[in-house]
């Protein structure tokens, strides 16, 4: 991406995927509700079906498994294609819609009367729909479970270990959660084999839809957790930039540049703040692009060789220090009122810009870190001194 063109910036992936994470959010929660035996018996009387929510509980269950398999596509960059997601699309769409749609014509099609909620797999382990149903359910739910834990563990998000870090702790609850679900197939595949004689085992059947609860709170847990510590980030972010965009950004100069204010409603900042702030900085480069010089990356490279490791820091990184120096020059420039540079004079691009749009708020952050490193002070300071003395 080069900033070389005034305009709004491109939404960017930090809160990108909040649909299907807030998708999440409430399936977990409805797993939770339905398994609840006041709300049980509520939604049953609703509906006129005593033991409804005995179907709601696995087909929400595996929407919600679907939900966080379309996450896992969407976090990963070389799976996010329109091509890729598409043909997963294709293999797994079958699967869910399939095995949701059996199971509910199982469901209506068996005989069944009122039964004491929780006691669903116990009181109807002789009809053949019902083992039907559990045995269609245990199967996708084992395939899909599986499949998006496998994808977890392999999770890589290039150039953002930061943020690969920040996902996987949350994902290791959401496991959790899968892994609950696996153990009221357990138990329920117990309480169904259990039942089939003259004893029916209710207290085991209400043990499995315990371990359906917790696994709707380990999933609550994860996404809470990860959009927590990705507002975490963003405030942090947010401040790292301010200084870059305040040189960059002069409200007198060029009022079109600076977009909606950053405060919502509720005062509190959220993910299209931080893009509105990273489109500014992509358009207040582009608006210094003709005090463009190629000297304060030159001094740079001059510079860095007779430092250290120590001198430069474990932070240290020469395209995103150069891409401070060029804009401390260029803003000093533009703000002393100098003459546009001649083409022939200016840098054609900053220096890494051929990035990926995902991976521009990332390298804006690395930018403004450097902004008072002292080689980038040293580097700006030799460019205006050149400037200055060969201005006429």
């Amino acid at each position: 991406m080069v900033w070389s063109k005034p305009g709004r910036g491109a939404t960017h992936a930090s809160g990108r995927w909040a649909s299907p994470r807030a998708s999440v959010l409430i399936c977990a929660g409805l797993i939770f509700l339905f398994a609840t035996p006041v709300i049980y018996r509520l939604v049953g009387d609703l509906l006129r079906s005593p033991n409804i929510c005995a179907l709601l509980v696995p087909v929400t269950t595996l929407v919600c498994v679907a939900h966080a398999h379309l996450m896992i596509q969407l976090w990963q960059p070389e799976k996010r294609g329109l091509a890729v997601l598409r043909r997963t699309g294709w293999r797994w769409g079958p699967v869910y819609a399939g095995a949701i749609a059996l199971m509910t014509g199982l469901y209506f099609h068996a005989e069944l009367g009122p039964a004491t909620p929780l006691h669903f797999a116990s009181a109807y382990a002789d009809v053949p729909e019902v083992i039907a149903l559990h045995l269609v359910y245990w199967a996708a739910l084992s395939i899909t479970v599986v499949t998006t834990v496998r994808e977890c563990r392999a999770l890589s998000i290039p150039g953002r270990p930061d943020l690969v870090e920040n996902l996987k702790k949350a994902l290791a609850w959401f496991v959790l959660a899968l892994a609950f679900d696996l153990v009221n197939v357990a138990i329920t595949a117990a309480t169904i084999i259990g039942s089939t004689g003259p004893r029916r085992l209710d207290g085991l059947n209400e043990a499995a839809w315990l371990a359906t609860i917790a696994s709707s709170i380990s999933a609550n847990i994860a996404l809470a957790s990860q959009m927590l510590r990705s507002r975490r980030v963003e405030r942090q972010d947010m401040a790292t930039l301010q200084p870059l965009h305040d040189l960059v950004i002069d409200d007198e100069d060029d009022p079109w540049v600076v977009l909606a204010p950053r405060w919502t409603w509720a005062g509190f900042l959220n993910h299209r703040d931080l893009d509105d702030m990273i489109a500014e900085i992509g358009d207040g480069m582009g608006q210094l692009s003709p005090w463009w010089s190629p000297i304060p990356s030159a001094a740079l490279n001059k510079l860095v060789p007779s430092c250290s490791n120590k001198d430069l820091g474990d932070d240290w990184d020469l395209t995103a220090a150069q891409v401070a120096a060029t804009m401390l020059h260029a803003a000093r420039s533009h703000s002393v009122s100098l003459r546009e540079f001649p083409p022939p004079l200016r840098l054609a691009r900053l220096p890494g810009t051929n990035i990926e749009p995902t991976a521009e708020r990332h390298h804006f952050v690395r930018v403004a870190q450097h902004l008072t490193h002292p080689l980038v002070v040293d580097a700006a300071a030799i460019a205006d001194r050149a400037q200055a003395t060969s201005a006429p």
